[in-house]
């Protein structure tokens, strides 16, 4: 089997000598699985004692697909068996020169949100598979552990790290396909389009299942690979506009305001933000802690900055409630009732949604400015205000937002995040007395 055009495309940016970053793949059957084992097979067997990784999301779907990837590829190369060994305990292919390749599980876990795991690991280069799936994190942390394993014995500058993706409005979206669309794409990176429809060694039946696909998403995505697919049937912000929020630097500055989400019964982190105005300012994030330690937090950051409590607010469900009562600041409860405005009744299921959905007017509106933020919390604050999404729950059709438990599904974790910036929306509320010393444009 020869390659197909783009996927010769493809090795040929992962053997030059400036490109560092290779983001190949669009619509499925593109043959990303085929370029990912290709690539690392010739390039373990040919540099001996070469360390390389292979990650996705999670570790069994490595195994069943791009492991299995790997047994066809050395059958259809005929690589004799005694050539390599995997470790089904350890996960890791050894070859009989010494390379190795590992599989790793990436996916993101809250106890170890800056995949401190792999942070001393070192690397010849390596491929993550379905990086649509991936935590910006792990990108981010293992982009700094290629290079560094005999890559000045066997010439192999710079290191490599190839990303394999169907169309995702993630970090890839932003690194990758937008410089990428608008001719801007940094020199040492790549990205290679790739379709089923350009790929000749794929089943008929693939196609045309690609072809029964009755989602228009879904379709856009997997057979046409377009990355400008609208998933925003029922989302609240579009993606320019949440991208917005960290570039609106034209938000007028105002008063002061504290917002926290508390990690609920110890769990999940909790997220301090200090606001000027609509300008959030200064995050504070404190995993998994405890009581004093976020009331003396809130506290000392309070001083500082001249805040009041009546402008500090804490979710007050689990223990929250602790902490409202060592502040003696203001509380907020997802489920209480929504606020009236000019002494009519509000259509909203709850003050949780009823702040989300004027949070997401006001983003919508460009009037909230997230600054110095960092690229790994630009990546979570993204993937979570993107979760701000309506739902029908009530048969009196009130509006409401996804539970908090449904996106913890989708994303893998608790939205602390998008609960601090969706709590600021509660100073703007007619029974607080509304400040209006800025304007939204």
């Amino acid at each position: 089997m020869e390659f197909t055009e783009r996927q010769g495309v493809a090795i040929e940016h992962l053997t030059d000598n400036h490109t560092r970053f290779v983001l190949f793949g669009g619509a499925a059957g593109g043959g990303k699985s085929w370029v990912i084992v290709s690539w690392l097979i010739g390039m373990a067997m040919s540099k001996a004692g070469t360390r390389w990784f292979i990650g996705r999301e999670e570790l069994k779907r490595l195994r069943e697909s791009t492991l299995v990837t790997f047994y066809k590829l050395c059958s259809f190369y005929k690589i004799p068996r005694n050539e390599f060994t995997y470790n089904g305990q350890d996960h890791y292919i050894k070859f009989s020169n010494g390379s190795q390749i590992d599989l790793l599980d990436l996916k993101f876990l809250p106890s170890d949100p800056l995949y401190e795991r792999y942070g001393s690991i070192e690397y010849t280069g390596g491929a993550i598979d379905e990086g649509g799936e991936i935590n910006f994190g792990a990108f981010d942390v293992l982009k700094t552990r290629i290079g560094r394993f005999n890559n000045e014995k066997h010439g192999l500058l710079p290191a490599k790290m190839l990303i394999t993706a169907n169309p995702k409005k993630n970090w890839l979206y932003k690194i990758f396909y937008q410089p990428y669309k608008s001719g801007t794409l940094p020199s040492d990176y790549a990205f290679i389009p790739a379709l089923a429809s350009e790929n000749p060694y794929l089943d008929k039946g693939y196609l045309e299942n690609l072809d029964k696909i009755t989602d228009n998403v879904t379709r856009e995505r997997l057979k046409y690979g377009n990355w400008e697919y609208d998933d925003t049937k029922d989302q609240l912000i579009s993606y320019d506009k949440i991208l917005d929020l960290f570039t609106n630097s034209h938000v007028e500055t105002g008063p002061g305001f504290i917002t926290a989400d508390i990690a609920r019964f110890g769990k999940d982190n909790t997220q301090v933000g200090r606001w000027n105005g609509w300008r959030l300012v200064e995050m504070i994030r404190l995993p998994k802690s405890s009581i004093p330690l976020c009331i003396s937090t809130i506290k000392t950051l309070a001083t500082k900055h001249g805040i009041p409590m009546s402008r500090t607010i804490v979710d007050e469900d689990g223990v929250g409630g602790g902490v409202k009562d060592g502040l003696d600041c203001k509380g907020f409860t997802a489920n209480a009732k929504p606020v009236q405005i000019q002494g009519r009744k509000e259509n909203y299921q709850n003050l949780k949604s009823q702040c989300g959905f004027l949070f997401s007017e006001r983003v919508n509106r460009s009037g909230v400015y997230l600054e110095g933020v960092s690229e790994n919390e630009k990546t979570l604050i993204v993937e979570e205000v993107e979760q701000l999404r309506s739902a029908s729950m009530d048969s009196d059709l009130k509006l409401s937002l996804i539970s908090k438990d449904k996106i913890k599904e989708i994303i893998g974790r608790s939205p602390d995040y998008m609960d601090m910036l969706v709590m600021r929306e509660f100073f703007e509320l007619p029974h607080v007395g509304k400040i209006t010393h800025w304007k939204i444009s």
